[in-house]
């Protein structure tokens, strides 16, 4: 986390979006002199205006040591490395996407980064600026309402009175020490609310937040470390599908992938649909198990939400380096989840200069129409470009720009919902 120093403003309001820089003790200031730039996988660039938007509330500032901010003294000047200060970035709030990475030269030795979504920030006429565009603005996510002060008492009661449940024990880590707002959710009652079932995966992606390999930067959370039984996973579902507007979620970001757990899962939304029709039951997933899907789907899920960084193979088996299945294998359960009339929503992991490129959008579009795709929701992929890019194809086509693909969406599927959250039924998200 960085910390203000000193600013630099002018009172007159430049053209040009300055930078904000660092010290290797996390003090950092504007210099509204030097011209800012983005990065984007096709290289560096000026920013522009729509691209950009006021640091949104939520939004965190982190400094990036080892990382030197690319600038310009001119529009038209070269790249020059400020080699005096290391850059900084942004870390953005659910419902806002990234249109642009910090544009940095690393130093010599520099350490990879962790794994977090990486965004471009500046300065103008004294305001923060991020390259960030709002998909969705949803009164569920706002972070004033998440880590309250009850928070603490509100999971001692839990733990009071369900200490057999081994999944409250694990969701509690969550929602303290990674601010899980899923995993909050559940000890608050409302919204949608998180159980993990899966310790293990079948995908190794390049950016998994819940575990790399030996020489890798750490993941940011621990997995599950055992499998739930049905009862548990049940006892949570039916206590949190009783409040209003409720959604109950398997496949998060601190397990591996459900469907390897489909047995279980498809046990524990029996024993909650017995209890109660309330509330939507919902699945995020890699789509890779058909078959196992199937199985889910026909005890009664409501939702699904299959993640993939692109339609197009070479890209996708780049970063989720698949064990066991194949592409078709993803389409395939996409297909069955429509058939059978749940509502589908792809989880697209963007990076500026590879999704927004008019041959990534375009197959998009076409996958959204053949299979009848309801949703996109957009997630900013995590991890130091330097790491990933490497390992990527070279994007083809031109490069729009992310707002002009969200807009190429829009104009292309108009039916096509564009946002960040699973909806609960029946849908009343307000997107923009």
């Amino acid at each position: 986390m960085a910390k203000r120093r000193r600013g630099n403003s002018q009172a007159k309001i430049p053209k040009h979006y300055g930078i904000l820089c660092a010290d290797a003790h996390g003090n950092f200031w504007d210099e509204p002199e030097l011209i800012g730039l983005g990065r984007t996988a096709q290289g560096v660039r000026l920013p522009r205006p729509e691209e950009l938007s006021p640091l949104p509330e939520g939004a965190q500032l982190q400094f990036l040591p080892g990382c030197h901010p690319l600038v310009r003294t001119s529009e038209n000047g070269a790249d020059l490395v400020a080699e005096e200060c290391w850059a900084m970035a942004a870390q953005l709030p659910s419902g806002w996407t990234r249109t642009l990475l910090p544009a940095w030269e690393k130093a010599d030795g520099a350490s990879d980064l962790p794994i977090f979504g990486y965004t471009a920030v500046f300065c103008r006429g004294g305001q923060l600026y991020a390259a960030a565009y709002q998909t969705e603005d949803n009164p569920h996510w706002r972070p004033r309402d998440y880590a309250r002060p009850d928070l603490p008492k509100l999971i001692a009661d839990c733990m009071r009175r369900y200490p057999h449940n081994r999944l409250y024990k694990h969701l509690q880590i969550c929602a303290c020490d990674y601010g899980c707002y899923n995993a909050q959710n559940i000890f608050y009652g409302r919204w949608e609310g998180a159980a993990p079932s899966s310790p293990v995966c079948n995908a190794g992606c390049q950016g998994c937040i819940s575990y790399q390999p030996a020489g890798r930067p750490p993941s940011p959370q621990v997995r599950l470390r055992f499998v739930p039984s049905a009862a548990e996973i049940a006892e949570i579902g039916v206590r949190h599908l009783a409040h209003p507007q409720a959604i109950y979620s398997f496949g998060q970001g601190c397990e591996g992938e459900p469907l390897l757990q489909a047995d279980t899962i498809a046990a524990a939304i029996k024993i909650m649909r017995t209890a109660t029709p309330a509330g939507a039951v919902h699945m995020n997933t890699n789509g890779s198990r058909p078959e196992a899907a199937k199985e889910v789907f026909a005890a009664g899920l409501d939702s699904l939400r299959v993640s993939m960084n692109s339609v197009l193979p070479d890209s996708y088996n780049a970063y989720y380096r698949p064990r066991g299945y194949k592409m078709e294998d993803v389409w395939e359960t996409v297909r069955e989840a429509r058939k059978r009339g749940l509502w589908v929503s792809i989880n697209w992991l963007c990076l500026p200069g590879l999704n927004d490129s008019s041959a990534e959008t375009e197959a998009m579009i076409d996958f959204v129409r053949e299979y009848d795709v309801n949703m996109i929701q957009l997630r900013n992929l995590n991890m130091d470009p330097d790491m990933l890019l490497p390992e990527l194809p070279q994007p083809t086509g031109t490069i729009l720009g992310v707002t002009a693909m969200i807009k190429r969406l829009r104009e292309a599927v108009p039916q096509l919902r564009i946002g960040c959250h699973n909806p609960y039924k029946p849908l009343t998200l307000s997107l923009t």
